[in-house]
């Protein structure tokens, strides 16, 4: 009978791996420790151990072998991160990528205090600046010059505030930002201290410095908010702005960035901006007011959980939803439709209602403990 070269072929190929894999198996079989071995130094992987052919007196034999620690597997340290963690990692790539484009052609802040307070207060230029050239280089701009008054006396608070303030009768309030530019009021307000304490001959605590350094940029990122409403034009003042908790969480996220970049202690934004006591620790529940209560014009946050959610719920909205120019995008959009959730949806790719349940979960809020779904909020003025 006349064979099939290819059959032929293929049975001799697999004879010679047949042989082959006994050759192997007997190899394998006959390393162990004491059995004879051929070649000084040479090494056998077996079963998770290497043993190595050593010489004991005339003979050659396997050595007892020593177990191989497989190589562990390495991953990023963002695959790793979670909830919050993971938020702060993406806050943070999104900032490093701001604040790699620079720019040495921007409008510092004029700070203007009282004569006789501690040289602490001019300090406070430091992150705003640093908040103001990352924004003129990522294509933002305030159109007037930022400043800011502070003092003890009514008195020189109005002499000093009147001729920049638009005419207005200043100070109207204990702190106020007026036509847009002009943050002006008294220093206790400032600092968060006693009604009335003065400031005039007195030097700052290390805790009045970090706060007097927030207070000021984070009114300096107000001043750009308000005016990525206005686009090309002047703030007047003519325009809603709601939500409250957006408007209010943009500048307590660009703020805690910028005095963070600014501080020489290596911490994330977020663990200095808490160590600093200017927000309190991630919610571990709702707070008695929610977002959704916050829609409209009302900035009475009443407490720090409230307040601090702000900046949570526009921390989550950016890292998921667009990242930072996302924020901006929100604000300009509004000023131009006056339509807010509209706005939301086009810049943030979400609608209102769904974020709202993508917090809860971010929260880990039980089904029966989310509060029901309100109509928002319409328009109102400030």
């Amino acid at each position: 009978m006349r064979m099939n070269p290819q059959k032929g072929l293929a049975i001799v190929i697999s004879l010679s791996v047949g042989f082959t894999m006994l050759s192997v198996k007997a190899g394998i079989s006959a390393v162990k420790t004491g059995t004879t071995c051929s070649k000084t130094g040479q090494i056998t992987l077996l079963s998770g151990k290497k043993f190595t052919c050593v010489k004991v007196g005339k003979k050659l034999q396997w050595n007892n072998g020593v177990i191989v620690q497989s190589p562990k597997p390495t991953n990023s340290p963002t695959a790793q991160l979670s909830g919050h963690d993971l938020v702060i990692s993406q806050i943070e790539s999104n900032w490093k990528l701001w604040r790699s484009k620079s720019s040495n052609t921007f409008t510092p802040i004029k700070l203007i205090v009282q004569p006789g307070y501690d040289s602490a207060w001019g300090g406070a230029s430091k992150a705003a600046d640093l908040l103001i050239s990352t924004f003129t280089a990522n294509g933002y701009s305030l159109l007037q010059e930022p400043i800011a008054v502070f003092g003890d006396t009514e008195e020189w608070l109005a002499a000093t505030g009147r001729p920049i303030a638009c005419g207005r009768s200043v100070p109207e309030q204990p702190l106020g930002i007026y036509c847009g530019h002009v943050n002006l009021g008294y220093g206790y307000f400032v600092l968060n201290a006693t009604q009335g304490e003065k400031f005039i001959g007195k030097t700052l605590t290390p805790l009045q410095i970090n706060t007097l350094n927030y207070m000021v940029v984070h009114d300096v990122a107000t001043m750009y908010e308000l005016q990525a409403q206005y686009g090309s034009i002047n703030y007047d003042g003519t325009k809603n702005q709601i939500p409250a908790w957006v408007r209010e969480g943009f500048v307590q996220l660009f703020a805690a960035l910028a005095i963070s970049d600014s501080n020489a202690q290596k911490k994330s934004y977020f663990d200095f901006f808490v160590s600093s006591s200017m927000i309190e620790s991630f919610p571990k529940a709702l707070c008695a007011k929610t977002l959704q209560d916050f829609e409209s014009k009302d900035r009475n946050w009443g407490g720090g959980c409230v307040s601090s959610q702000n900046f949570y719920g526009v921390e989550l909205l950016a890292a998921r939803h667009g990242g930072l120019d996302a924020l901006f995008k929100f604000v300009s959009l509004y000023g131009v439709s006056n339509d807010w959730t509209s706005a939301f949806k086009s810049a943030f790719g979400i609608s209102r209602e769904d974020f709202y349940t993508e917090w809860y979960d971010y929260l880990k809020i039980p089904q029966g403990n989310r509060p029901a779904l309100i109509p928002p909020a319409p328009p109102a003025h400030n």
